[in-house]
This record gives structure tokens, C-alpha cells and sequence, in this order.
């Protein structure tokens, strides 16, 4: 999936390693990626987990779609850092998955993200 997601390379967003039901990212902070406090924008620490979020639940003929998504931000970044985006499956149905992403800097965690994807059956793909 990477080779088609723009936003992610717009971003500067790298894939450090995918497999079933794992995904890591990683991206260093820009001052672009600052909001005026000079702390990384929420936007783009979303961005990083939501782009591990999409790898991990579109790996392999899988495809599916985020229904629901929520973010805890926890301790603030700033330009120069390199976060790393950890996603794991907690749990998958036929129709379902929940992931849990963590983003980290230096081990420290900056934001939890959990996620409910929709796996778009086969006969309605295009």
C-alpha cells in the first residue's frame, strides 16, 4: 500500500517495517510540522499513527477503511524529534479490527491512538 499513499510521502512519513498485524513509522519533525506554540501539530502526529493505522489494516489483498478513530495526545514534540509510529491488531472479526498505535519519541510515549476498521468486502470493490 505505501507506494500509493501521496499524503504519507507529503508528509515525510518513512515505513520502517510491515507485516500481519504489525506497522512501524517513522517521521522527523519539521518547523513546517509546528503549530504556533512550536510543538508538533496534533495533525500531524494523527497523521503518523492514522498512516500506521492504514498499513497495518490494509496489509497483504486486505482492504479496509477507518470507522472510527480516537487520539490521546500525552507529552508535547518539537522540530528535530523523530517520532515512531507502532501499530498492533487487538483484535479482528470477519468484518472488524481494532488496532492500538502508540507514537513515540526516544521510548518516551507522545500519543495513543486506537482505531476501528471496516474490511470492504470483495464484491463491492473497485
Amino acid at each position: 500500500m505505501s507506494e500509493n499513499d501521496h499524503f504519507r510521502e507529503l508528509l515525510g512519513i518513512k515505513v520502517v517495517e510491515v507485516k500481519d498485524g504489525y506497522a512501524k513509522m517513522s517521521m522527523t519533525i519539521a518547523k513546517e510540522h509546528t503549530n504556533i506554540h512550536g510543538f508538533t501539530h496534533g495533525g500531524i502526529i494523527f497523521s503518523l499513527a492514522d498512516c500506521a493505522f492504514a498499513e497495518l489494516t490494509n496489509f497483504g489483498s486486505t482492504k479496509a477503511v477507518a470507522v472510527q478513530v480516537s487520539i490521546n495526545f500525552i507529552r508535547p514534540t518539537q522540530a528535530g524529534d523523530t517520532l515512531t509510529a507502532e501499530a498492533t491488531r487487538a483484535s479482528e472479526g470477519k468484518t472488524f479490527s481494532i488496532c492500538n498505535i502508540s507514537v513515540s519519541k526516544e521510548n518516551k510515549i507522545v500519543a495513543l491512538f486506537t482505531g476501528l476498521a471496516y474490511k470492504i468486502p470483495s464484491s463491492i470493490d473497485q
